[in-house]
């Protein structure tokens, strides 16, 4: 079996390809943490991305960057513990799979196992009796598309999981910030992690302790 993991910062990654991480998977969470997946990719290891709380746009960027290392497989999944069938999103597979031209999977958080037969063999036309049952699943999955620009289901979610951009260390009024002064810390209710690119050579209007979560008017 091969050992993978899903790292949650940046000294993770560095810790797992010290032990011998195989590969890496992508949680929900982590998608627009552009610099933990920039650091992934550098690796050069095998990714599973997880597509839960995210946007065309925000995977998109992701892919971008996780194409540059080794094999992708993009895993359509519905952050939602126990996921309804209504919201399980079969027709994003084979979205996906037209969009990247990548390998697809699929995450599974609901409570049978309907959807995961659904995602391994879409089409079938015959079953065993025992997954008749888990037609109606198959059926309600179907008849129920899922737009992923729609992130009204994750929007508090998302503050909680994703990452802001803080200060790495205690910086001083007038500093002007570089990569190695910012880290990226839940919550995600303050500048994005995705937009670190727009932080880099700005000044700092006042001083700021480490750990403090930036906003637009700390800087200059």
């Amino acid at each position: 079996m091969t050992f993978l993991s899903s790292p949650f910062s940046l000294e993770a990654v560095d810790l797992l390809e010290a032990v011998g991480v195989g590969a890496y998977k992508i949680p929900s969470g982590e998608v627009s943490n552009l610099p933990l997946l920039e650091r992934v990719a550098a690796t050069g290891k095998s990714t599973l991305l997880s597509s839960g709380m995210s946007d065309w746009a925000e995977l998109d960027a992701a892919v971008a960057i996780l194409k540059r290392g080794g094999s992708l497989t993009i895993l359509q999944c519905t952050s939602a513990y126990p996921c309804p069938p209504e919201r399980v999103g079969l027709n994003v597979l084979g979205e996906m799979r037209a969009r990247y031209g990548l390998p697809v999977g699929f995450s599974d958080h609901t409570n049978g196992p309907a959807a995961a037969l659904a995602a391994a063999a879409l089409g079938a036309v015959a079953v065993f009796s025992r997954l008749a049952a888990g037609l109606r699943e198959v059926w309600a999955m179907n008849a129920h598309p899922v737009d992923k620009n729609d992130l009204a289901p994750y929007r508090d979610m998302k503050a909680i999981f994703e990452k802001s951009i803080v200060t790495a260390r205690a910086m001083a009024a007038g500093a002007v910030l570089t990569s190695a002064d910012l880290a990226f810390k839940k919550p995600g209710d303050g500048i994005p992690a995705a937009r670190y690119a727009e932080i880099v050579g700005r000044k700092l209007r006042r001083a700021a302790p480490a750990d403090h979560k930036l906003a637009w008017d700390d800087l200059a």
